[in-house]
């Protein structure tokens, strides 16, 4: 195969896996101070996701790393326009690493508030922001002869991006639901119940909203490269969606995880066949535009990180397999909780 097609299909994997495991950290967040109704409901939501949220940025660090190695230009272009948001996410993630290790060095009530509110805040505008720049990036961006863009951070927050972003949050909050179904119990289980059955709602509707306007303002979407495929592929988000709403009421505490699992596959899924084999269009002039090709690394460069990859993702995924097998599927809560 194409080692231009292997890697934009290798960065899209690693996307799907940084959507997967770290956007249910995200929807856990944005949750917490409507998922529990004391301290100690918190404490038992924040233990859900409290052995594993640091070991699943990791995917967030390997998808910039071979974006940064295998297509270079791409980085560059995107962060010269994108420079103020991705810095403003940077942010939103520090601050909410920081909520996780302060909240519980003193023992006072409004301490724990506040970075209560912190865990909360940067999980939803993190959930928000990416969507917007998704969306962006299929809309197209106004990259000029020598792929730079000057557009300001506020252009960003256009209809069509705001409502990739509020398809983005659903899903990072359904995704979230379902896994505080999985792994609670008791009334903060049921409340996840609810919360994962509405948030899907929410996905449909913002999904649905989405590709309608979509014609509108990222007309290039009906020409994918891969005709009836690619219109297929946004099918697969509302099948995740669905199933979603139909399993959070059930008996079975995985499915509306799996369920949401296929959401946000379709998602990826339809980013990657809706800018193919453009990675980052132009919408001033197609001929600007990154694609595989003209923003790639050489041949030799494709090769050796390809090689390199090939050994380093295995262990990555083993880690990940022992991380989530050691700590069992129930929160158990003991002296080293946080």
């Amino acid at each position: 195969m194409n080692l231009n097609i292997l890697w934009f299909i290798l960065v899209a994997v690693l996307i799907l896996g940084w959507s997967v495991m770290d956007g249910f950290d995200y929807g856990v967040g944005g949750l917490l101070n409507f998922i529990a109704k004391n301290d100690k409901e918190k404490r038992y939501v924040m233990n859900a996701i409290g052995p594993v949220w640091e070991g699943n940025q990791v995917w967030l660090i390997l998808g910039g790393g071979a974006v940064f190695a295998a297509f270079p230009l791409v980085y560059a272009s995107i962060f010269s326009g994108f420079y103020l948001a991705m810095m403003l996410v940077v942010w939103l993630i520090i601050f909410r690493a920081v909520s996780f290790e302060f909240r519980s060095k003193v023992e006072s009530a409004g301490w724990r508030k506040f970075w209560d509110a912190d865990i909360t805040v940067t999980g939803l505008g993190i959930a928000l922001l990416l969507g917007v720049a998704i969306a962006n990036v299929l809309m197209g961006i106004p990259l000029n002869k020598d792929h730079v863009d000057y557009q300001s951070l506020f252009s960003l927050l256009n209809i069509f991006g705001l409502a990739g972003g509020l398809v983005s949050l659903s899903m990072f909050l359904m995704h979230g639901s379902a896994y505080l179904i999985m792994k609670t119990e008791g009334e903060v289980q049921q409340r996840a119940r609810v919360f994962a059955k509405w948030f899907a709602v929410a996905y449909i509707v913002f999904t649905l909203l989405f590709l309608l306007i979509s014609p509108i303002f990222a007309p290039r979407l009906l020409n994918n490269s891969f005709g009836i495929i690619g219109d297929i592929v946004p099918v697969i988000m509302l099948i995740g969606g669905i199933g979603a709403i139909l399993t959070a009421g059930s008996s079975s505490d995985v499915k509306p995880f799996a369920y949401s699992i296929a959401g946000i596959l379709g998602a990826v899924a339809s980013l990657a066949v809706g800018v193919f084999p453009d990675i980052v269009p132009s919408s001033i002039n197609p001929e600007y535009s990154l694609n595989i090709y003209n923003s790639a690394s050489n041949h030799l460069t494709l090769l050796v990180m390809l090689i390199a990859t090939l050994i380093g993702l295995p262990l990555v995924l083993i880690y990940a397999i022992y991380a989530y097998k050691k700590f069992g599927l129930k929160v158990k809560m003991d002296e080293s909780s946080y």
